[in-house]
C-alpha cells in the first residue's frame, strides 16, 4: 500500500473539496431551472451496476485478442428520499430476479458508487469489492452474443477500485446536472455547459491463477497472463453536456469527457520460468459518459438514466488492458412540499456538528 500514498492523499483532498463544494448554494437563472430541493422526494427505482475487466494482446502471429472478464450482476430494487440535500436510498436483491449463479458463478461484492451532483460541482465517487468472475466474451471462443454458459467462471479472481472524479459545471448558472440525475430540480430551457476537473482511479486484482486461462494462453503475448497487480492513475478531464428540453416536459440530456494522465502498475504476471515482478509508469486515458432521458415536470420525475466510465491499467509490455464500469437506473420520484420535522431536527443537529 506504500506506493499509494500519494494518490489517497489527493482522494482526501478531492473528498473534502466536494463536501465543502456541495453545502454551498449558488445563484441560478430560474428562467432556466427550478429547484425543488427544499421538497420531500419519494423514489422508486431500478438498478443494474456492472464492471468489466478488459485484457488485449497482440501477438505476432496472430490476429488481435481480447479476454473481457465480468461479474455475475444484479438487478437491484429499491427505495428512497431526498429531503434538503439529505438523499437515502434502500436496494434490494432479489434471488426470483438474479437466479443464474449456476450459470455463470457466484459474485461476492460490496459496491458503492455515489454521484453526487452540486450546483456548481459533480462528483462520481466508488468503492468496489468484488470476488467472482467469469470470461463473458473471448473472440476465438465466446464470440459477443455468444449463448451462456461461459467458456470460464473464475470464482477466486477478486477485483478492488477506488476512485474519485471531480468536475466543475462552467455555465451552473443555467444548467443543471441535478435536474437529468439527482430529480431535486427540473430542468425548463435547454442549456449546455464545459465541464472539467481532476480525477484519480487505483484498483487491484489478484487471481489463483493467470487472468489468460491456460488453453488459450499461446495465443496472448508473455506478459498478459498476469495473475495479480496493484495499479493506479490520476490526471485531468474534461468535456461538455447538454440538456434539449423536448416540449417542456421530457427532456435529453448527454455529457461525454476525456482525460489524461499518469499511470502505474506493480504487477506479477507467470511465464515458462516462474512469476515475476515488474513495475511500469506510463501515461494513459479516461473516458466519462452520462445519458439521461425521461419526464421531468412540477413534482413527477419518470426517467433512465446511465453513467458510463473507464481507464487504463498500465504493464511495461505492448499489453492494453482496461477496466470499464457503470450503472444503469430507472427512476419514478414524486414531490411534496412538506416539512419533515423529525429531517429537519436531523439536518440541525449536522449543522450544529460540522457548522455548516
Amino acid at each position: 500500500m506504500k506506493n499509494y500514498t500519494p494518490y489517497f492523499i489527493f482522494i482526501f483532498f478531492l473528498v473534502g473539496f466536494a463536501a465543502n463544494a456541495q453545502k454551498k448554494t449558488y445563484y441560478h437563472d430560474s428562467t432556466y431551472y427550478k429547484s425543488y430541493n427544499d421538497y420531500l422526494h419519494l423514489r422508486l427505482y431500478t438498478v443494474y451496476k456492472f464492471n468489466n475487466l478488459i485484457v488485449n494482446a497482440q501477438n505476432p502471429e496472430s490476429e488481435h485478442q481480447q479476454l473481457v472478464y465480468a461479474p455475475n450482476g444484479n438487478l437491484n430494487l429499491g427505495f428512497g428520499f431526498n429531503y434538503k440535500g439529505l438523499g437515502i436510498n434502500f436496494g434490494f436483491n432479489f434471488p426470483f430476479i438474479n437466479n443464474d449463479n449456476g450459470t455463470l458463478g457466484e459474485t461476492k461484492k460490496l459496491d458503492m458508487r455515489s454521484y453526487m451532483y452540486g450546483r456548481r460541482y459533480a462528483i462520481d465517487f466508488g468503492l468496489q469489492f468484488y470476488k467472482g468472475f467469469f470470461l463473458r466474451e473471448y473472440n476465438d471462443i465466446n464470440p459477443p452474443g455468444t449463448p451462456n454458459p461461459p467458456s470460464e467462471i473464475r470464482g477466486d479472481m477478486r477485483v478492488n477500485t477506488l476512485g474519485i472524479t471531480a468536475f466543475k459545471i462552467q455555465n451552473y448558472e443555467k444548467f443543471s446536472f441535478r435536474a437529468a440525475f439527482a430529480q431535486t430540480e427540473v430542468q425548463k430551457k435547454s442549456a449546455g455547459s464545459l465541464i472539467y476537473g481532476p480525477y484519480i482511479n487505483l484498483l487491484s486484482v489478484k487471481a489463483d491463477s493467470s487472468l489468460v486461462p491456460e488453453h488459450i494462453r499461446d495465443k496472448f503475448h508473455l506478459k498478459s497472463n498476469v495473475i495479480e497487480g496493484n495499479y493506479g492513475s490520476m490526471g485531468l478531464i474534461g468535456g461538455y453536456a447538454q440538456t434539449f428540453v423536448l416540449g417542456q416536459r421530457l427532456f435529453l440530456t448527454g455529457a461525454a469527457a476525456v482525460g489524461y494522465g499518469i499511470t502505474y502498475g506493480n504487477y506479477q504476471y507467470a511465464t515458462d520460468k516462474g512469476n515475476v515482478n515488474d513495475t511500469a509508469w506510463q501515461g494513459g486515458a479516461k473516458l466519462n459518459g452520462k445519458l439521461s432521458f425521461g419526464y421531468n415536470h412540477g413534482r413527477t420525475y419518470v426517467g433512465t438514466s446511465y453513467v458510463i466510465e473507464s481507464y487504463n491499467i498500465t504493464t511495461s509490455s505492448d499489453t492494453i488492458a482496461l477496466y470499464w464500469m457503470g450503472q444503469f437506473r430507472f427512476n419514478i420520484v414524486q414531490r411534496f412540499n412538506w416539512d419533515v420535522k423529525f429531517l429537519d431536527w436531523i439536518l440541525e443537529k449536522k449543522r450544529n456538528v460540522t457548522g455548516g
